[in-house]
């Protein structure tokens, strides 16, 4: 083996054994409150009596016993320290992310001195934020304004090598205005910024970014290294276990008797993997060079193929119950309890896939695509349906977890320890060393992209608080909140895409929040209803052109033209751009299952940030349910130009309009807009081109 080949080998081995530390740090991290549990029941059962003492007594007993003491020793050193909580995760990403950053040999010096650039950083700071967890007062060193701007500087390299070049220009965009908005003159409006000096701003930058928890160590990295990983690790065992292969089978098996069969095959299975993974773009390249060439073969131009995989893996980022990490930026942001958000999140879910589902459907008829061969759906056999466990038994283990206790780390856990448990049963090939250490390296690599783009974003988030623009900001829009509603969700929903046309969806988030921060009550809708607006058109900006990254992500691999593939995308997936004005307007589609805790035995769910369910009535839910189905079929029909036939461009206009009708809070719009939609199919289905053939011709 040559030289080169043999350093890269190594590198590659400490990486592998970097992740696989970083994976077991994060189980360690989520297993804190089983362990806690464990240990009182421990205590509990072996100690005679412990039910007849006192709660001091008990409480003294529980601290004072061995295991108790030797537990909580740990939670103090490990568990509890910030520098350690929010350090470690931050220092295993860069190692692992710069030791692979350059691939020539010729490079391999600048990742080995980049990553002890960055780990030596991190770990000074995580010793002395020791001091921070001990009570004294943080603040700035004079060595820390040597370490701040290296870590700054190698988090923009990350960025830009990672993530192009939007996101980087986007962060140094907000560095330098940091440091001369105080030249920007009065009449810039909200640019206009303080004229602090150079160094009190750098000053200001350290103390808050780097002595304290800001900046790179603030709230996004903070959200996802208390609740996240521990979903990323748990998704990486059972696609580790070869489960992706019966994943696809079953997806095949659901959905190819339909007509499209192959193309909704492909919305199956990222819908399913979407319960698992929650991300777009690892969505797309995992499933769609299985799904798109499937998907052109059954004959469907390429450009659809891309968009198919692409509008159904952006879906997964609002898919219960492992939605995207910005779905946990909602729960810290607004102080909700994560299984809130994932009971909220269900029906908006599930209409999207069946926007999604409806457009395939009326293309393939279009184009006269058949059924998915029956040689290309085969059944599953016995084996393969007992296999099929392996998705129900840890879904279902997380769902209840989450529903029963808030403790998301907790539920994740648990989840983790029936999917890996499902895979050693069920899949006889995964007991084997090396496929569970794989598995654990792509849980740690996987962790370490997340880490990588939240430390972007959490610079991005900091320096828009510090420098005042937020402030400024939300001033403007709460003066334009004073107007009509829809007009200020429309401003929020065009700023959301602007955004997320260069930026992850969780930085998109983030920015308007912020900029909402002042104007939330002035708009006048439930904290959730907005968080949860902003973030569907967060996630659908990664399927809206000119830069629809998801559809970029799949055009390659469908060998199509990304920016058509962005198109098609975008019309695959309009149910997405509709649910979140629904929901704002219909808050029955949101809030009316919250009912189930009640059913379960829980109190009535009560919170400031949403409406209670016994404030909406069965009639409103159920006429949103019948009105948005009816506006999906309406909707995907006329974009698609066909249903049983060919549409005429008059039909198309009016089932357009009599679709977005349907969705006025107004009875007297919507009621003759119901008749108008219904009569439009009738007319089509029976009246117009009678003797036209329906069938498709594959």
């Amino acid at each position: 083996m040559s030289e080169p080949r043999l350093i890269r080998s190594f590198d590659e081995r400490l990486v592998d054994l970097i992740a696989v530390i970083f994976t077991l740090v994060i189980l360690f991290y989520s297993a804190s409150g089983p362990i806690s549990d464990f240990v009182r029941w421990f205590i509990e059962t072996t100690t005679d009596g412990f039910q007849d003492l006192s709660r001091r007594e008990q409480r003294v007993l529980l601290r004072e016993h061995w295991l108790g003491a030797g537990w909580r020793a740990v939670e103090r050193g490990f568990l509890q320290p910030t520098g350690l909580i929010l350090g470690l995760p931050i220092t295993f990403a860069f190692a692992i992310t710069l030791l692979t950053l350059h691939k020539r040999p010729g490079q391999r010096w600048l990742n080995w001195a980049m990553m002890l650039a960055a780990v030596g950083s991190f770990t000074f700071w995580i010793i002395k934020l020791f001091g921070t967890d001990a009570g004294l007062l943080p603040s700035a060193q004079p060595v820390d304004f040597v370490l701040f701007p290296v870590v700054t500087a190698i988090t923009l390299y990350l960025a830009w090598r990672l993530f192009g070049g939007f996101i980087a220009a986007f962060c140094l965009f907000w560095v330098i205005y940091y440091f001369t908005r105080g030249l920007f003159p009065d009449w810039t409006g909200i640019l206009a910024g303080s004229d602090a000096t150079f160094i009190q701003n750098l000053r200001a930058m350290v103390q808050n970014f780097w002595a304290q928890t800001g900046g790179v160590f603030g709230q996004p990295l903070q959200v996802v290294s208390g609740n996240v990983l521990i979903f990323i690790v748990f998704g990486a065992v059972l696609m580790g276990s070869g489960a992706g292969d019966l994943l696809m089978k079953i997806a095949n098996r659901l959905t190819g008797g339909f007509i499209g069969g192959a193309a909704h095959s492909a919305v199956a299975s990222s819908a399913l993997f979407g319960t698992l993974s929650g991300a777009a773009i690892s969505n797309v390249v995992s499933t769609g060079v299985m799904t798109i060439p499937v998907i052109k073969r059954a004959g469907f131009k390429p450009a659809f193929a891309g968009a198919v995989e692409a509008a159904a893996s952006t879906g997964g980022q609002v898919m219960p119950p492992v939605m995207g990490v910005v779905a946990f930026f909602v729960a810290g942001q607004i102080g909700l309890e994560y299984r809130y958000i994932v009971v909220a999140a269900i029906l908006p879910a599930l209409f999207y896939y069946v926007g999604t589902f409806l457009s395939v459907y009326f293309e393939a008829r279009k184009q006269g695509v058949g059924t998915l061969p029956s040689e290309a759906r085969p059944r599953l056999n016995r084996h393969e349906a007992v296999q099929s466990l392996v998705f129900v038994i840890p879904l279902g283990v997380l769902s209840t977890f989450l529903f029963i206790q808030p403790s998301v780390p907790k539920a994740g856990f648990y989840g983790f320890l029936a999917a890996i448990g499902s895979a050693l049963v069920l899949f006889p090939e995964f007991r084997n060393r090396e496929k569970i250490w794989r598995a654990f390296v792509d849980a740690g690599r996987m962790s370490a992209s997340i880490i990588t783009i939240v430390a972007a974003i959490g610079l991005i988030v900091g320096l828009i608080q510090l420098s005042g623009f937020a402030g400024r900001l939300s001033l403007l829009l709460a003066q334009l909140a004073s107007g009509p509603l829809f007009m200020v969700l429309v401003v929020v929903a065009l700023g959301s895409i602007v955004l997320g046309m260069g930026l992850p969806p969780g930085a998109t988030y983030f920015i308007i929040v912020i900029a909402l921060s002042s104007g939330i009550e002035a708009v006048g809708i439930p904290d959730l209803s907005l968080h949860l607006f902003v973030v569907f058109f967060a996630v659908m900006s990664t399927v809206t052109p000119p830069v629809a990254l998801a559809a970029f992500a799949a055009a390659p691999i469908a060998g199509a033209d990304p920016i058509r593939t962005g198109f098609e995308a975008a019309r695959i997936g309009i149910a997405g751009f509709l649910i979140p004005f629904v929901f704002v307007y219909h808050p029955a589609m949101l809030y009316k299952l919250m009912v189930v805790f009640e059913w379960a035995g829980g109190d009535v769910v009560q919170s400031r940030a949403m409406l209670a369910a016994a404030d909406i009535s069965w009639g409103a839910f159920a006429w949103i349910l019948l009105a948005f189905s009816l506006t999906l079929w309406l909707l995907t029909s006329a974009m698609a130009g066909h249903e049983r036939h060919r549409l005429t461009p008059v039909e198309r206009v009016l089932r357009i309009l009599a679709g977005l009708a349907l969705l006025a809070p107004q009875i007297p719009i919507a009621g003759p807009a119901l008749a108008l939609g219904v009569a439009l199919i009738a007319y089509h289905r029976f009246i117009a081109n009678p003797g036209a053939d329906p069938t498709p011709h594959p």
